[in-house]
């Protein structure tokens, strides 16, 4: 990762990392990571019904769209709704996850923001 506090770990062993493919000991937490993440169908749905709340157009690129989907569904799986400027940095193993499932064309990433309320 680019910036210093960007290199998080899910704190968890190379086995039993959140992102990581069958051989996870944890295999209901794996299990949960593909479809609330990495689910093309779910990702669809939140990203329908955020359109719905915000009225937001849909984004043209459909793996950018589904790229920022997933790290929200991410936030709120492991942290619930957080509110306006709050914000979390991902582990970078579940960010390498979901960029490796949905790759920028050119591979640029934008990486983390602060709040740009502050």
């Amino acid at each position: 990762m680019p910036a210093q506090r960007e290199m998080l770990c899910c704190q968890r062993n190379q086995d039993g990392c959140v992102s990581r493919l069958p051989s996870c000991i944890n295999v209901s937490l794996l299990r949960d990571f593909y479809i609330l993440i990495l689910n093309e169908a779910v990702l669809a749905l939140a990203r329908l019904y955020r359109q719905d709340i915000l009225a937001q157009p849909e984004d043209g690129d459909r793996n950018k769209a589904n790229r920022h989907t997933a790290y929200r569904q991410f936030v709120l799986w492991h942290h619930g709704r957080l509110g306006a400027g709050n914000r979390r940095v991902l582990p970078s193993c579940c960010i390498w996850r979901i960029r490796v499932k949905f790759p920028d064309q050119f591979g640029q990433y934008t990486g983390f923001k602060d709040d740009p309320l502050q």
